[in-house]
């Protein structure tokens, strides 16, 4: 079972099926009563925008604005560098970000920041199933939206493993044809061309709508 995610392109039966790209994450400290007075944040929505390199946001337990978004790192070869997972222009960008979305917690303390690699198709949609044969399994494209769906792969893992048909095995992600990546350097050379367009389109929106403010 191959359940490596953004790993997968370190394994010869899905080395072409996906690439792995960081995103990147900051936390305020709790909020208070008058803060979600002021928000207008009345229940515990997650929200994320229209951007290409959307802005995702939630509330956590104990009350705090977890925002995520923004960047793309981008990673060369196979190597999966640690000192990837910090990015401080982009932890900077995202603490801007919140505030220009909730001018009302101008002041607010950030805690917590981080950054990790996810698993990227090129079609951008999870896939999963047997390698080749049936002596492999395996799962890879958890990013984004495919994230709420990973307790189902889990699921329909062990029907691949067990060699069930059922109405998990029969979704579309299972055992799809993927696009593959282009090998290296092209394969670098492609994810920054397509991280360099949902860029321009994101700053050509920031502009449209900043004619609205």
């Amino acid at each position: 079972m191959l359940a490596t995610n953004a790993w997968s392109h370190l394994f010869a039966p899905t080395k072409r099926k996906q690439v792995p790209v960081w995103t990147y994450i900051v936390l305020t400290e709790p909020l208070k009563k008058e803060h979600f007075e002021k928000i207008g944040w009345k229940k515990r929505e997650g929200i994320e925008d229209f951007r290409d390199l959307v802005h995702y946001y939630r509330l956590t337990a104990d009350n705090r604005i977890l925002l995520g978004g923004r960047g793309m790192g981008i990673q060369s070869g196979n190597d999966m560098p640690q000192e990837k997972d910090y990015d401080e222009k982009t932890f900077g960008a995202l603490k801007t970000d919140l505030l220009e979305m909730f001018p009302q917690l101008d002041g607010i303390k950030f805690t917590h920041q981080w950054g990790g690699p996810v698993s990227v198709p090129l079609d951008l949609a999870p896939a999963l199933g047997y390698a080749g044969s049936k002596d492999i399994v395996y799962s890879l494209g958890c990013c984004g939206h495919a994230v709420s769906m990973t307790h189902l792969n889990g699921q329909t893992i062990v029907d691949l493993l067990l060699e069930k048909k059922t109405d998990r095995t029969d979704a579309f992600f299972v055992n799809r044809r993927t696009i593959p990546w282009p090998p290296e350097p092209l394969r670098s050379m492609a994810a920054h061309a397509i991280r360099g367009f949902m860029r321009w389109e994101d700053q050509k929106h920031d502009r449209f709508t900043a004619k609205f403010k």
